[in-house]
């Protein structure tokens, strides 16, 4: 009796499992001929046959039946699903150069603690002024009386400007904490007479902030204002000491990949009487700056400017740089106006250079 009972039993289990067998191969045919193209009619045909057996013959032949166009298969996304990253991978930010130069975006990001480049660096072999400034140096050319002794018109300068993040997205609106520091130098290399010495360097330090911005100005696009604080002086004491204080806000724009537009105004900080070796620099270094840079191809053309509210006086500088070798650029220069140098603030003369560039302004 136990002997027939188990048989009986494992009989039915056979069966109930042949069943589920079944029903998992007919579920994979009916999947399956999804993806092959078998039609409705095809599958209502087989769905009729009684036998298991027949009835999976002829849901094989329906799946595996040759058609003339295969129906690639569908898969569908869950609407909970986040694709941004996908989006990401498949359509990657445009990072533009300004964007690149002032980390604005957080793919432009890169880090703190490291140097970058600031304003353009450069060295031109050769820079030629049509006017040399005597003024600054009178007392030491009369002590020497030697007419053979004096300042020559072609000299080299070069400027050297980095930048270094302090702190990053300060506040979280990304806004970033910069130090800067620019120097510039005027060498009268070729003047053997006087013993090729720097004729004039100008320091400059300072600290701002970076805050993002996006709005449309006359058809460019808003991109970030700086504020910051910056000194600027020469190093030298008495007659040949040139310095001042200067708080700024800077807005930088661009239309597309291939031209920027800074703008920036400044205040002098106030300086006591007795203290204040260049009482009237704003008069000729002027009160704001303009900087536009344009890209034509492997070319680049900036042209900076700076001037009184008034338009009085004022400085233009006129910028060329194109490919040498690498990240090497040739570098062509032009300024006119006042205030080329700190010593030369209150001096007018047109000058040309030409060199090499290793950075420029975006």
């Amino acid at each position: 009796m136990k002997a027939g009972r188990m048989s009986s039993q494992l009989t039915q289990l056979t069966n109930r499992t042949d069943n589920r067998v079944h029903t998992l191969i007919l579920g994979g045919v009916f999947v399956s001929q999804l993806a092959l193209g078998a039609s409705d009619a095809e599958l209502s045909a087989c769905s009729a046959i009684t036998d298991k057996h027949q009835r999976l013959e002829c849901y094989d032949a329906a799946v595996q039946k040759p058609s003339g166009a295969t129906k690639s298969p569908v898969v569908a996304i869950s609407d909970n699903v986040d694709t941004s990253s996908s989006r990401s991978l498949a359509k990657p930010l445009d990072v533009t150069p300004l964007s690149k130069h002032w980390e604005i975006d957080p793919e432009s990001k890169n880090g703190l603690w490291s140097f970058r480049a600031h304003k353009p660096n450069y060295f031109l072999l050769g820079r030629y002024t049509d006017k040399v400034n005597y003024q600054p140096y009178e007392t030491y050319f009369r002590a020497v009386n030697d007419p053979n002794i004096g300042l020559d018109n072609t000299e080299s300068k070069f400027q050297l400007s980095f930048k270094l993040k302090a702190a990053e997205d300060l506040f979280g609106r990304g806004i970033d904490l910069w130090f800067g520091y620019t120097q510039q130098n005027y060498w009268q290399v070729y003047n053997k007479n006087i013993s090729a010495p720097f004729r004039e360097t100008n320091y400059e330090p300072e600290a701002f902030v970076t805050i993002p911005t996006d709005y449309s100005l006359l058809g460019l696009k808003g991109r970030f204002v700086n504020l910051g604080f910056v000194h600027q002086s020469n190093g030298q004491s008495y007659v040949l000491s040139r310095s001042w204080n200067r708080i700024y806000a800077q807005a930088g724009f661009e239309y597309g990949n291939n031209f920027s537009l800074l703008f920036k105004p400044w205040y002098r900080i106030p300086e006591k009487a007795a203290n204040d070796d260049n009482p009237h620099m704003t008069d000729y270094m002027g009160n704001f700056e303009l900087v536009a840079s344009y890209k034509v191809g492997k070319h680049s053309l900036s042209a900076l400017g700076r001037s009184t509210f008034d338009f009085n006086r004022g400085y233009m500088q006129i910028d060329w740089s194109y490919p040498l070798h690498q990240k090497l650029r040739g570098y062509v220069q032009f300024s006119t106006g006042y205030g080329e140098s700190l010593i030369d603030y209150n001096h007018h003369q047109n000058t040309f250079g030409i060199g090499v560039l290793l950075t420029d302004w975006m």
